[in-house]
């Protein structure tokens, strides 16, 4: 309930221990009067209630807390970009088309990207932001065959994804025979490396890359509830001391 609150100045709650040392230490001072045979009045006391000193305390802690600035820090993360699937046809994995892939994926540093190369047995790799590894995979991959034609399957790969966010970057060079079928509600861009030498370049222009911001903070302010608290407090602090009788 209470994560994420904090105080702008903590160091003011000392005022507490002001007010508890006055409260000890200096005494209200009252113009004192004298009576004959004071021992007839021992046993008549006129006491403040209860309640007038649970508010002068509920009055002075609102109010220090309220010096204190009770705030919530919120984190606003950067939103925006794709979920880039890459797919490879496995007949067309050569030095070149992965040096290509490499540079896609480096120029995307903002985004999650993934890899599939449908061949027996499948690369996967799912979504992720960690492209140094992703990188690294590329760089191990060789030509794989049989192959397998791209299908709806796809979709596995988004499932985490907002809608629209999801994109399908497909590399062949015949797509006729590659491509069986594709789910709705994901871009798809069907890439031919030997018509598009720059084709990571080319697409890239297409959607361009989204860049990362850093996350960034903002704060709500929270210190007009014990200030509220306080008045309200003072008021009935206020109006139990005037009543007659209450010193």
């Amino acid at each position: 309930m209470f994560e994420g609150f904090a105080f702008q100045f903590p160091k003011l709650g000392f005022l507490l221990f002001f007010f508890l040392a006055c409260e000890a230490l200096c005494p209200l001072r009252s113009n004192p009067l004298y009576f004959p045979r004071t021992p007839l009045f021992t046993d008549v006391l006129v006491k403040p209630p209860l309640w007038l000193w649970v508010a002068k305390w509920a009055m002075i802690t609102l109010f220090v807390i309220a010096l204190m600035s009770p705030v919530r820090e919120e984190k606003m993360n950067a939103q925006g970009g794709y979920d880039i699937l890459l797919v490879i046809d496995p007949a067309i994995i050569n030095a070149v088309t992965l040096e290509h892939a490499e540079a896609f994926v480096g120029r995307r540093s903002g985004e999650r990207i993934g890899l599939w190369i449908p061949a027996t047995p499948e690369v996967i790799v799912p979504l992720t932001r960690e492209h140094g590894a992703l990188a690294s995979i590329l760089s191990e991959v060789t030509p794989q065959k049989p192959r397998t034609p791209v299908t709806t399957s796809i979709s596995r790969f988004f499932t985490t994804s907002d809608e629209g966010k999801g994109w399908a970057v497909i590399l062949t060079d015949s797509p006729k025979t590659f491509i069986y079928s594709l789910p709705v509600g994901i871009k798809t861009s069907v890439v031919s490396p030997g018509d598009e030498p720059r084709w990571d370049e080319t697409t890239g222009n297409i959607r361009p890359p989204y860049r990362l911001e850093p996350n960034y903070r903002y704060y709500n302010y929270f210190y007009v509830y014990p200030l509220f608290g306080g008045f309200l407090a003072m008021l009935a602090y206020l109006y139990g001391r005037n009543q007659k009788g209450l010193k």
